[in-house]
């Protein structure tokens, strides 16, 4: 630590990147303003938690973790404790009132503020919920960031908030409506990154493909990853969380026609019964959706196709979810994230009759994460024999791992590599010999130049 350091702190960061991101900003925040990072909690003097609250698991996980660092607070191992991101943006007041123990409550658009709400936290001077209702701080080039994850892989932030009418999501009420960086930030914030060492970039928001729609020129999708395709240093641009209803023919064109840009997309569809969809609001019927995929394959050749199903959605019925596991059967998607439904308070699913028992949902999630499991598992095994670059994550003694241009960060499944890789961030030829789960194991040789993204 420092000697003129403030104090020390210590981040516990929930959910998912876009979550990462925001307290990779904090931290920058803090950095500059006096305070030390503690790499463990051991180490620290006060503690912030990001939460999450996007479904009703993600708020136990927030609320377990907030409850053990309070029993440090508590003790008096940590002198300050500050409760920041989703879950005090929707219950800032009431957490107040039944967690004594936490100094701060943060909530998404109060994030540039950290540093003097800590410095109040650990001077005792207030216990304080700071939260301005339906706004969440977008960060830009300017603000320091310091990385969380490996620099070799980076996530970058293109937009906030949502538009969209999803019966089943809490994400307009928490984040605020749709907001967009502007072009010329991005860029900047991208070869700032790859001077950082970033080969990969992860392109994140709640709705990628409304980019550009509240900016003045308007521009799209398509021009933002033109421009991003320029950026030298940059291998890989993957493209997270797709709309499927705003998939048009010239992004399909731009993500096939690009140097950078994976053949990767992630559109979460949510379900394949019209029946379903309409209760969901997702403006898309199941003819639609099977004809995204079509288009899709069609036109992006060695297309990774990801998506994520709701199960147990008021008025599900069993033809519903059989009709959804025929899709996934017909479809073949590479990976799939299935999630059980949940009521999330303000949302309109939550006042529909109709609720699925909860044993019958957790039976319709294993069966059709079974079924996927069965799929992926010929997926997987047809790539045995194939040759293909592998970025590496980790290296250590007797083993290292990496990932191909098929697997997203945390979230796809790794590549365990034999042979010589000396250290992350590099990207090497791979020779892909067998399968693990939902894994892959390769061979590798020497080092690879930069290389356009793998079709």
């Amino acid at each position: 630590m420092p000697p003129d350091a403030k104090a020390r702190v210590f981040f516990r960061s929930l959910g998912c990147p876009k979550n990462q991101l925001d307290t990779e900003v904090m931290l920058g925040s803090l950095a500059t303003r006096g305070y030390a990072i503690a790499e463990r909690i051991e180490d620290a003097d006060a503690c912030v938690v990001n939460t999450c609250s996007f479904i009703e698991s993600a708020r136990e996980e927030s609320v377990d973790a907030i409850l053990e660092v309070a029993d440090l607070r508590e003790s008096g191992r940590l002198r300050a404790l500050v409760v920041a991101g989703c879950l005090p943006q929707r219950y800032g007041a009431e957490l107040a009132k039944e967690l004594p123990e936490v100094d701060a409550f943060v909530g998404t658009g109060r994030f540039p503020e950290i540093a003097p709400i800590l410095d109040d936290a650990l001077a005792g001077r207030s216990r304080g919920v700071y939260v301005d209702a339906g706004r969440t701080h977008l960060y830009d080039e300017r603000d320091p960031r310091i990385p969380i994850g490996p620099r070799h892989s980076a996530y970058m932030k293109i937009a906030e908030g949502c538009n969209r009418p999803c019966a089943f999501c809490a994400i307009p009420g928490i984040r605020g409506r749709f907001q967009s960086r502007r072009p010329e930030s991005l860029v900047a914030e991208a070869r700032q990154l790859a001077e950082g060492g970033a080969r990969e970039l992860n392109l994140v928001a709640q709705d990628s493909t409304a980019w550009g729609w509240d900016l003045p020129e308007r521009p799209g999708l398509p021009d933002l990853l033109r421009a991003l395709d320029e950026v030298e240093g940059i291998d890989w641009i993957r493209l997270l969380y797709l709309y499927p209803t705003a998939i048009g023919d010239e992004l399909v064109e731009t993500i096939a026609g690009a140097q950078r840009v994976l053949p990767y997309v992630d559109v979460p569809l949510q379900h394949a019964s019209d029946a379903m969809l309409r209760a969901m609001k997702r403006g898309a019927t199941a003819a639609n959706q099977r004809e995204l995929v079509e288009r899709l394959r069609a036109g992006i050749p060695g297309l990774t196709l990801r998506t994520t199903f709701i199960v147990g959605f008021p008025g599900e019925s069993e033809a519903d979810f059989l009709e959804l596991c025929d899709f996934v059967r017909e479809a073949r998607f590479d990976r799939v994230g299935v999630f059980r439904y949940s009521d999330e308070e303000g949302t309109a699913a939550a006042e529909l009759p109709g609720k699925v028992p909860r044993a019958e949902a957790r039976r319709r999630h294993r069966e059709l994460l079974a079924l996927q499991r069965e799929i992926m598992a010929e997926t997987l095994a047809a790539q045995v024999g194939r040759e293909a670059p592998v970025l590496v994550d980790r290296v250590a003694p007797g083993l290292a791992t990496g990932r191909l241009a098929s697997q997203a960060p945390e979230i796809d499944g790794v590549v365990f590599l034999r042979g010589e890789a000396t250290e992350p961030g590099q990207l090497v030829p791979g020779h892909i010999t067998g399968v693990r789960g939902a894994d892959l194991e390769a061979e590798i040789g020497a080092p690879a130049t930069a290389q356009p993204a793998p079709r």
